[in-house]
C-alpha cells in the first residue's frame, strides 16, 4: 500500500505497562535514554576480497548522509585490491573515500570509533580453507578483538556473515556462530518484529513486507542472541538451506564487553533510500555506539544466567540467594518461551528483589540488577495491554494551484469501521465510520508561502466486543520554510 510517495505505518505507542510483582512492588517499562548530543565517529568497512556487493557504495554514502543528519562522522576502509576469482578481476573499492592505510593497527587506534560497521565485506573464506586470505589478518583481528572487549560496538550488514568464516570468534560476534550459507532468488518476503520496544524496531510495522535477498544461515542463533526480526518462510521461497518456522534475520547481543547488532537484509541498492530501513540501521548504529537505550538492550536470559553463575557463593547466605535467583530466572525464561511475558515480568520482579539481599562479596550486584531490569524492560514491551486498531497514516506538504496544503491520509486496516479525527495546526477534520480498507483524506490549506515542519495527531476509536478502543498516532511532517 502506497500513501503519497512512500509507505509510513505508525502505531500508537502504548503507555508504560505497570505490573504487580512479588512483595507488592510495581515495575514499569523503562524509557529509552536520550541520545548524547556530542558528535562521534564510526568506521565503515567495505573491503572486499571475494564477491563484491553493489550496495556497499550506496550503504557508505547513505551512512555518511545519516551521520551529517544525526551527529556522527564516517571513516571508510575500502581499498581497491586485485583479489581476483570467479567473481571478477578484483575489488574497485572506494578510492575516493577510503583511508590510506588499515585502521586495524591496535585496539587503541580503533577506540576512536563509537562503532564499526561491516558493510558486506566478503572475503571468500566460506570454503573454510584456513589458507585463504581473510578480511583481517592475525594482527588486525587481535586489534579488533581488543576493541570489542574494551566496550566497542559492531554493526553487521547483510553479508557481514559471509566473511572470516575461518574465525569462530567472529561468527560468535556476529551472532551465535551463524554464518551465511545460501540464498534464493531475490523476492518479496515478510519480516515480523519480535521486539517492538528496541530502538531499532520501535518505528517498524509489526508485519514488514519488503523485497530483498534473503539469507539462510548455518545455524539458528536464537539461543545466543536477542532476536529482533524473523522471516516468515511461508511468504516466500527460501530455497536450499531453508531454516523453517524459526528464521531470525535481525538480532543483537552483548558480547565480551561490546555491543553487536546485525541485519541480514540490505542487499538491494534500493534499501539504502528506504526511510524505514535507514531508520532501522541508524538505531542499530546508535545502540551499538551507546547513544540510545531501551527495549531490554539486547540482553538474553543466558547472559543474565551467566552473571548469576559467576557470583561468589562461598557464603552460605549468598549461595541460597543465588540459587533462588537462578531458579526464578529459569521460570521466567520458561514463561517467556511459552509466550507469557506478563508472568515472566512478575517472576523477574521477584528475582530482582533478591539481588539486593546478596552481600557485597558476592560480586557485581549493580550489573546483575541492571541486566534483570533489562529483561523486565524487554518482556514488558511484549505484554499485550489490550485490543488495538490497525491503521496506516501519512502527512506531507503539497503544492496545489500554487498554494501550500497539508495533506493527511489515514487508511483503516482494521476489521471494523473506525471513527477518525485528524488534528493539524491548520484545522481538524472528523470522519465517522471509516470502513475497513477505506481512506480518510483531507488537505488543509496552510495560507502560508513557506510552511514550517510540524506534527499531525490522528485519533481513532472503534467499538470492539462491547468496549471502545482508542488509538492516537503522532505524525511528523517536513516543512518548506
Amino acid at each position: 500500500m502506497n500513501l503519497f510517495s512512500g509507505t509510513t505505518i505508525r502505531r500508537a505507542v502504548a503507555a508504560a505497562v505497570a505490573l504487580p510483582v512479588a512483595g507488592g512492588a510495581t515495575l514499569v517499562a523503562a524509557v529509552p535514554a536520550a541520545a548524547d548530543d556530542e558528535e562521534y565517529k564510526i568506521l565503515v568497512v567495505g573491503e572486499t576480497l571475494g564477491f563484491r556487493h553493489s550496495h556497499i557504495d550506496d550503504t557508505t554514502l547513505a551512512l555518511i548522509d545519516l551521520g551529517e543528519e544525526n551527529g556522527f562522522t564516517v571513516d571508510v576502509w575500502d581499498p581497491p585490491n586485485s583479489s581476483s576469482g570467479w567473481w571478477g578481476p578484483g575489488s574497485p573499492g572506494q578510492p575516493d573515500l577510503t583511508m590510506d592505510s588499515s585502521p586495524f593497527t591496535s585496539a587503541e587506534n580503533l577506540s576512536q570509533y563509537a562503532t564499526i560497521v561491516f558493510a558486506s565485506p566478503v572475503d571468500n573464506t566460506n570454503s573454510l580453507n584456513p589458507a585463504t586470505p581473510r578480511l583481517l589478518d592475525d594482527a588486525e583481528l587481535a586489534a579488533f578483538q581488543g576493541y570489542i572487549r574494551g566496550g566497542g560496538g559492531y554493526v553487521g550488514l547483510h553479508a557481514a556473515t559471509d566473511t572470516m568464516h575461518t574465525v569462530p570468534w567472529y561468527s560468535e560476534l556476529t551472532g551465535g556462530g551463524a554464518r551465511f550459507i545460501s540464498h534464493p532468488a531475490q523476492q518479496t518476503a515478510t519480516m515480523r518484529v519480535e521486539n517492538p520496544a528496541h530502538p531499532s524496531t520501535a518505528h517498524l510495522p509489526a508485519v514488514w513486507e519488503r523485497f530483498d535477498e534473503w539469507y539462510n544461515y548455518s545455524t539458528n542463533p536464537r539461543d545466543d542472541v536477542h532476536v529482533l526480526l524473523t522471516l516468515d518462510e511461508s511468504t516466500y521461497s527460501p530455497g536450499n538451506g531453508a531454516m523453517g518456522e524459526d528464521h531470525p534475520i535481525s538480532w543483537c547481543h552483548n558480547f565480551e564487553g561490546g555491543r553487536s547488532w546485525y541485519e541480514g537484509a540490505g542487499h538491494t541498492d534500493e534499501s539504502w533510500t528506504d526511510p524505514l530501513f535507514l531508520e532501522h540501521v541508524l538505531k542499530g548504529i546508535e545502540w551499538t555506539a551507546g547513544k540510545v537505550e531501551g527495549g531490554g538492550n539486547c540482553v538474553t536470559f543466558p547472559e543474565v544466567e551467566g552473571i548469576v553463575a559467576g557470583l561468589d557463593t562461598s557464603a552460605v547466605g549468598d549461595s541460597v540467594i543465588a540459587g533462588a535467583i537462578a531458579s526464578l530466572l529459569g521460570s521466567a525464561r520458561s514463561a517467556a518461551d511459552d509466550g507469557d511475558p506478563a508472568t515472566a515480568v512478575q517472576v523477574l520482579g521477584a528475582a530482582r528483589a533478591l539481588v539486593d539481599h546478596l552481600s557485597a562479596a558476592a560480586g557485581d550486584r549493580a550489573l546483575l540488577a541492571t541486566k534483570i531490569d533489562d529483561l523486565v524492560d524487554w518482556q514488558t514491551g511484549l505484554v499485550d495491554d489490550g485490543p488495538s486498531l490497525d491503521l496506516a497514516a501519512e502527512a506531507e506538504l503539497r503544492t496545489m494551484g500554487g498554494k501550500q496544503y497539508l495533506a493527511v491520509r489515514v487508511l483503516n486496516e482494521d476489521e471494523t469501521p473506525v471513527d477518525i479525527t485528524v488534528t493539524t495546526p491548520y484545522g481538524s477534520k472528523s470522519f465517522a465510520g471509516v470502513a475497513p480498507a477505506a481512506n480518510a483524506y483531507q488537505a488543509f490549506a496552510t495560507r502560508l508561502v513557506e510552511v514550517p515542519g510540524g506534527e499531525v495527531t490522528v485519533t481513532a476509536s472503534a467499538e470492539r466486543d462491547g468496549e471502545t478502543v482508542t488509538e492516537e498516532i503522532a505524525l511528523a511532517y517536513a516543512g518548506t520554510a
